[in-house]
């Protein structure tokens, strides 16, 4: 199937940056440790009135830091908006393929790449310096999959919008700003979205945001049950039907411009 060569040529294409991952990876490493420093001095000798001790965040910073590679640090716009400047859009969505299917296999095997290749690496990083948790139930595996799975489609989703978006706007930076900005502000990558202030801490939970960071973390560290599964499938849901729609109306713009 054209889309799963599309996926394997983009991992095999990021193989080729290995090396130089290693950097980023270090890097992701540092910023975890001086975000777990800010919350072990946060909750020294108060962890007794917070609902996390500071081994809680210890754990919760270290999978997040995983996470991120595979829902939040995603190619901007993933590189539609550089078809639309160039005019080599017009071919994409001429093809006799699905667009949508075609961009976003691509993003999703240098995802794929960053589960061996950043995720992995990250988390043994963290397993032998401050320690990482390990689940304790067999069934979180299972419901650890899903999550991350639905984890991934949310945020190249989130991100094949604002691709898009360069159709009518042709400039996406502003987009993709505030799409990572409420991506790490309210998926939870700093702080844990119950923590926040109401009425934040209240609908957060319910945006898409959280299905991409959020839930992967707190089913990994068993603190959730695995029924929020169930939101991150309605935005799966959702957003590909709304990109797909979406898809459709930037081709039928195209036809009418002549392009």
């Amino acid at each position: 199937m054209v889309y799963w060569i599309l996926l394997q040529k983009s991992f095999m294409r990021n193989m080729q940056y290995k090396v130089a991952h290693l950097i980023n990876n270090a890097a992701s490493a540092i910023f975890g440790f001086v975000f777990i420093a800010i919350w072990v001095g946060v909750l020294q000798g108060k962890e007794n009135e917070s609902p996390y001790s500071a081994l809680d965040m210890t754990f919760y910073i270290a999978a997040v830091q995983c996470i991120l590679w595979l829902s939040g640090f995603l190619t901007a716009g993933l590189n539609i908006q550089n078809g639309v400047r160039n005019g080599a859009i017009s071919l994409e969505l001429a093809r006799p393929t699905n667009f949508f299917l075609y961009v976003t296999s691509q993003e999703a095997g240098r995802l794929l790449y960053n589960l061996f290749f950043r995720s992995l690496p990250i988390g043994l990083a963290f397993s032998l310096t401050v320690g990482f948790y390990v689940p304790q139930y067999i069934p979180t595996y299972f419901f650890l999959c899903i999550s991350i799975l639905f984890a991934m489609i949310i945020s190249i989703n989130l991100h094949y919008l604002v691709g898009l978006s360069a159709c009518w706007t042709t400039e996406i930076n502003w987009a993709h700003f505030v799409n990572f900005t409420l991506l790490v502000g309210l998926g939870g990558q700093l702080v844990p979205i119950d923590l926040l202030p109401a009425p934040l801490s209240t609908i957060t939970p319910y945006l898409p945001f959280a299905g991409a960071i959020y839930y992967p973390v707190m089913i990994f560290l068993e603190k959730v049950s695995s029924e929020v599964i169930l939101i991150q499938l309605i935005w799966v849901v959702v957003l590909t039907s709304f990109n797909l729609w979406l898809t459709e109306k930037a081709r039928h713009k195209l036809e009418i411009q002549g392009g």
